[in-house]
C-alpha cells in the first residue's frame, strides 16, 4: 500500500482529493488542511466520488507534523505565499519519495533556490503541475508540430488571468515547441494591479511577448471585456490551428490541404479530479510527463523577474516578491 499525502485542501486541493479517490492501486490518503471549513468541503467532495476499495484509509489533519514519517507522494496545493514554508517543514521532517507542486511555485526568487537545495539534499523527485502536458489533445498536437518551423503562438481573450494562468500557457508553449522560453517582455502589461478574490493577491492585464530558444514567437494578450475566455492560435509552415478550450472545439488547417480550415470538436480540457489518479500512477511507474522542478524553476524565475520589474515600474508600493498565486 502506498502512502499519499495532500497538503492544502482548498478549491484545487479538494479536486486533487477527488482524483485520488479514483485511484486504481491500493493507497492510504492523509490530508493536511488547517481550516475546518476547507476540511469539511474536502470531505464532502471526497464522498461525492463512488466508493473505491483501493482507498484503504483516509485521515484529515490540521498540521504537517501529524503526517506519517514515510510518504510515497505528497501533493502541495497551498497558495504560493506559504508554499516554501510548507515544503521546508515537509522535507526537513518527513521522508518523501515524490513531490508535486502547484504553480506559481513561490513568490520570492530565493525560495526557488532554497527549495532546489532541499530537494537535492533529500533526493526527492519533484514535478510541477502544469497539466496541459497530460491532456491527450496537446499530446497529439505536439506530434503534429514535431516537424513544424516558424511557429507563432498567440493567446488572446478577456479576463482569463494573465498572471495566474500565464505560466500554464508558457509551459504549454515550451512543451509543444520542445524548446525553452528564453525571453519574456512584460513592458506592454497595463500599469495597474487588479484585485482578486483571494485576499492579498493581485492580477495583471495586458500583453506579454517573447521567444523560445529556437526563435518561435509567442504573444499572450489579456484585456478587460465581457467574455472571460480566450482562444489559442498556433501558426506554422505546416499546420495552423485555433483552439477554444472551454467550448471544446478547434479549427485546423494543413499545408498539404492548402491551409483549408476544418472545424472539429474534441474534449480538450480535463479537470484536476480527472487527472490526479493518472498522475499518481504515472509517477509510481516512473513515467510522469509533467515538467521537473528544475525545468519549471527556470521558466518561473524568468517570468517572476520580469513581472516584478514591470510592477515596480509603476506601483507606489515596491515589491520584492510577485503578488500572484
Amino acid at each position: 500500500m502506498k502512502r499519499i499525502a495532500l497538503v492544502g485542501a482548498g478549491q484545487l486541493g479538494s479536486r486533487h482529493l477527488q482524483g485520488l479517490a479514483k485511484c486504481n492501486i491500493n493507497i492510504s490518503i492523509e490530508v493536511v488542511e488547517p481550516f475546518e471549513s476547507s476540511r469539511n468541503t474536502a470531505k464532502q467532495r471526497f464522498e461525492e466520488i463512488p466508493k473505491n476499495d483501493n482507498i484503504k484509509q483516509i485521515d484529515f489533519y490540521e498540521k504537517i507534523s501529524q503526517l506519517s514519517d514515510e510518504l510515497d507522494l505528497v501533493i502541495v496545493a497551498t497558495n504560493a505565499d506559504v508554499r516554501y514554508k510548507v515544503i521546508d517543514e515537509l522535507l526537513k521532517n518527513k521522508n518523501i519519495k515524490n513531490l508535486v507542486l502547484e504553480k506559481v511555485l513561490f513568490q520570492k526568487i530565493n525560495e526557488y533556490h532554497d527549495t532546489l537545495k532541499l530537494l537535492e539534499e533529500t533526493k526527492t523527485k519533484c514535478w510541477v503541475n502544469h497539466p496541459r502536458r497530460m491532456f491527450p489533445f496537446y499530446q497529439n498536437l505536439k506530434q503534429e508540430l514535431s516537424n513544424a518551423t516558424k511557429i507563432h503562438f498567440s493567446v488572446s481573450g478577456s479576463l482569463w488571468g494573465l498572471g495566474c494562468n500565464g505560466l500554464h500557457l508558457f509551459d504549454c508553449i515550451e512543451y509543444l515547441s520542445d524548446s525553452a522560453i528564453t525571453s519574456i517582455d512584460t513592458k506592454y502589461i497595463d500599469n495597474k494591479l487588479y484585485d482578486t478574490k483571494r485576499t492579498g493577491f493581485k492580477e495583471i492585464n495586458g500583453l506579454i511577448i517573447g521567444y523560445t530558444e529556437n526563435n518561435n514567437l509567442f504573444t499572450l494578450n489579456c484585456f478587460e471585456g465581457d467574455l472571460p475566455a480566450f482562444q489559442f492560435n498556433i501558426t506554422s509552415n505546416d499546420i495552423n490551428i485555433t483552439i477554444d478550450e472551454l467550448a471544446g472545439w478547434y479549427r485546423v488547417a494543413y499545408k498539404n490541404n492548402n491551409f483549408k480550415y476544418e472545424p472539429k470538436e474534441e474534449k480538450i480540457v480535463y479537470f484536476q479530479s480527472e487527472l490526479t489518479n493518472v498522475l499518481l500512477e504515472d509517477i509510481l511507474c516512473d513515467k510522469c510527463v509533467l515538467p521537473t522542478y528544475e525545468t519549471a524553476m527556470a521558466l518561473h524565475i524568468k517570468y517572476l523577474d520580469s513581472v516584478i520589474e514591470k510592477i515596480n515600474s509603476f506601483s507606489e508600493i515596491k515589491y520584492d516578491f510577485c503578488p500572484i498565486t
